[in-house]
């Protein structure tokens, strides 16, 4: 299963504004700081395994998630979560913040579950300044669009906005996508061509000139020689696992034992096992 938008919601702007407002005074952590290669997520959990907020990460169990208080505090998600799945699959709820200018390390998720998830987006605030991305397809997942996403697929965001990204994000386990809406709506498995970004290859000019970035790379500007490569990937043809492959080109022609084991490193945890 590839991601791909599942339908197109009608928000309530009234009800959705006074949630919003709501989750302005919650207590948000960043356990997944790990894949933010610059600026900030935030997030806390709606449902989960317990009711509680202390339990920030995904796990398998059995049974079915139930409310914390940030998630009985937002009445209208609360009601939209309720209205859309079928909750008796429901394992995780999250409410994500994602800041202005913030971008993730490409990734795979689930790596460290045995159950088969599958996850759902709902943009609740969002602009066309900020990007999604699975391989090599860049796209927009608009306010009020239901998305699944293939998470067990290399992944990444980048925001190129000024404010925050607002979604929820749900997983259930389950063993279809259709096992879990309430909703019927017709199959739409493609990524809609309005919602994927144009970006125009990256030509040997500049591959050449990323490589080059072995001649500066050290301990002190690796981080943002890693955001460069992201923002390569939204505004480029090159790939999430590209993003790698250049950052450890990059390491290793600059000598640099250290740097290299220490994106060989990165790479396992993101994409292969943690």
């Amino acid at each position: 299963m590839r991601s791909h938008r599942i339908a197109a919601l009608t928000l309530d702007d009234e009800r959705l504004a006074a949630d919003l407002a709501v989750s302005e005074g919650f207590a948000y952590n960043d356990s997944y700081a790990d894949f933010v290669s610059t600026g900030l997520l935030r997030s806390t959990m709606l449902w989960n395994r317990s009711g509680s907020l202390e339990e920030a990460s995904l796990g398998d169990y059995e049974g079915s998630a139930r409310p914390t208080p940030h998630g009985e505090a937002l009445t209208y998600v609360s009601e939209l979560i309720g209205r859309l799945f079928r909750t008796e699959y429901l394992k995780y709820a999250r409410f994500m913040r994602l800041a202005g200018g913030s971008l993730y390390v490409p990734h795979r998720d689930f790596l460290e579950l045995k159950a088969d998830m599958v996850r759902v987006h709902l943009p609740l605030q969002t602009d066309d300044n900020v990007y999604a991305s699975e391989e090599n397809t860049v796209f927009r997942m608009r306010r009020g669009e239901l998305w699944c996403l293939d998470a067990t697929r290399t992944h990444s965001v980048g925001s190129f906005s000024e404010r925050d990204r607002v979604h929820i994000v749900c997983d259930f386990t389950a063993d279809s996508l259709r096992q879990v809406l309430a909703l019927d709506v017709p199959d739409e498995p493609d990524i809609p061509a309005g919602n994927i970004a144009e970006r125009p290859p990256l030509d040997d000019a500049g591959r050449k000139a990323l490589l080059g970035l072995a001649d500066v790379v050290d301990e002190h500007n690796y981080q943002e020689i890693q955001t460069l490569l992201i923002k390569q990937h939204f505004t480029t043809g090159i790939s999430g696992d590209d993003v790698f492959a250049l950052l450890k080109e990059i390491a290793a022609g600059s000598g640099r034992d250290d740097l290299l084991n220490r994106v060989t490193a990165h790479e396992e945890y993101c994409m292969v096992s943690r």
